[in-house]
């Protein structure tokens, strides 16, 4: 599959970006699938009210991922703070793909989530969106969720469990919105 690149720069490698709310394992993430082979913007969290980690992510955070086949894609993981929201804007400006991460069971979920999303929408070239549970969930949560997305008018966006410390799912993860990529690219 051929990745097509909107990004800027010398390289224009195609961009995934992972979003979501502060502690849902956006650093966990990066760092499973590109290993000690990114940069990071952690420091000490000052803000133990929001959250009790002691380093929390303050830019965006970069990695490279080879797909195989010559394939190799930049993940940007993006601060979960509400107050680094142009950080988010930014770096969903300039990628192709987004997972947004998400606890299903914290009921502010869905309200992150949608608004996410209307960020999103908000683009002049919106990148394919897809839901991760970073949490374990049941199947009616999930199925919940997904209507309430829907409900909401942002048509249907798969949602899938997987475990930010495991690379294999992110990576099974990252099948399902490369092939979402591509029917997007066949279809236009």
């Amino acid at each position: 599959m051929n990745l097509e690149s909107d990004g800027s720069g010398p390289h224009k490698l195609p961009r995934i970006a992972l979003c979501g709310p502060m502690g849902i394992g956006k650093t966990t993430a990066v760092r499973s699938l590109c290993g000690s082979l990114m940069s990071s913007s952690d420091v000490r969290n000052l803000d133990l009210a929001a959250h009790s980690k002691e380093l929390t992510t303050v830019g965006t955070e970069f990695g490279e991922i080879d797909l195989g086949g010559g394939e190799v894609v930049q993940i940007c993981g993006c601060p979960g703070q509400e107050r680094f929201s142009f950080v988010r804007q930014w770096v969903l400006s300039v990628s192709l793909g987004v997972f947004i991460m998400v606890d299903m069971n914290a009921p502010t979920s869905l309200g992150e989530t949608l608004h996410i999303l209307e960020e999103i929408r908000q683009l002049p070239t919106a990148p394919v969106a897809l839901v991760l549970s970073a949490r374990p969930a049941t199947t009616e949560q999930i199925e919940t969720f997904a209507q309430g997305v829907y409900s909401a008018g942002y048509g249907v966006v798969p949602v899938l469990e997987a475990d930010p410390r495991e690379r294999a799912q992110l990576l099974d993860a990252m099948g399902v919105l490369v092939s979402m990529l591509s029917l997007q690219s066949e279809n236009s």
